[in-house]
């Protein structure tokens, strides 16, 4: 049986990184089907509370509403930063984004990359609450995670 997993942590006091996580989950669980996967599970965890240890899956996803900018503090590597995980760092952001949306994602980067996690293994991306834009999202981490 071929299964991806993915770990989600989600800003929960923001509107906007709840319903874009939920939209990019919607998305991967589709795409995996069509990709082939027979299963697909994610481990949905608050990124304000502390970390449970959990099985480390090989896609971690951070999304930090730009509402609610000082979430970006909590992320972190999940697990051994050298190991090779596949990083997705989301700002969601409303129709108009704030300028300084894109500060708020490089932020989210370096703050893995800092951990040991290299750049090339990091997938960021501003996006709406859009479920098409937040499915072509997934569908590229599911690409670059490849195929069963």
């Amino acid at each position: 049986m071929s299964e991806a997993k993915v770990g989600i942590f989600v800003d929960y006091e923001s509107p906007l990184a709840s319903r874009v996580a939920g939209d990019v989950w919607s998305g991967l669980s589709r795409a995996a089907l069509e990709a082939g996967f027979t299963k697909t599970t994610a481990h949905w965890e608050s990124l304000r509370e502390p970390r449970i240890p959990m099985e480390d899956p090989p896609v971690h996803v951070f999304a930090i509403g730009q509402d609610r900018p000082d979430a970006i503090d909590a992320v972190g590597a999940v697990g051994d930063p050298g190991a090779p995980h596949l990083y997705g760092v989301i700002v969601a952001v409303p129709s108009k984004p704030s300028p300084l949306a894109g500060s708020l994602l490089y932020q989210g980067v370096e703050r893995l990359t800092r951990t040991g996690v290299k750049a090339g293994m990091v997938e960021p991306a501003l996006l709406h609450a859009i479920p098409a834009e937040c499915e072509r999202y997934a569908r590229r981490l599911l690409e670059r995670l490849g195929s069963p």
